[in-house]
């Protein structure tokens, strides 16, 4: 039970994630947290090059910690895949949180 939890959970986090950046990604072939983790590292990776005023929004709209963000840019490798981590996080953190307050509204 505890698994198939947590797999709804990831198809939670890739559809919220898709409305969050503007991406397509299909919950059916995202089957595990890495794929996740590639699909939107490549997806940041291009906003970092093309549009980075974009992705800043994104991560301001998203609601991701600006003091998390300044730290991942300012290790200067792999920002792409911090970037990405820190969108996850936020969004599971979201899905939770959506979750808990469902789960209190219908105990009341």
């Amino acid at each position: 039970m505890p698994q198939l939890k947590k797999a709804d959970n990831l198809i939670k986090v890739v559809e919220m994630t898709n409305k969050d950046v503007g991406l397509s990604l299909s919950p059916t072939v995202i089957l595990a947290e890495d794929d996740l983790l590639k699909e939107l590292t490549r997806a940041i990776d291009y906003l970092i090059d093309k549009d980075f005023e974009k992705l800043m929004h994104i991560l301001y709209r998203i609601d991701v910690s600006e003091q998390k963000v300044k730290q991942a840019f300012g290790l200067e490798q792999d920002v792409a895949v911090q970037i990405a981590k820190l969108i996850i996080e936020r969004e599971q953190q979201k899905v939770i949180t959506r979750e808990q307050y469902s789960s209190n509204k219908r105990e009341i």
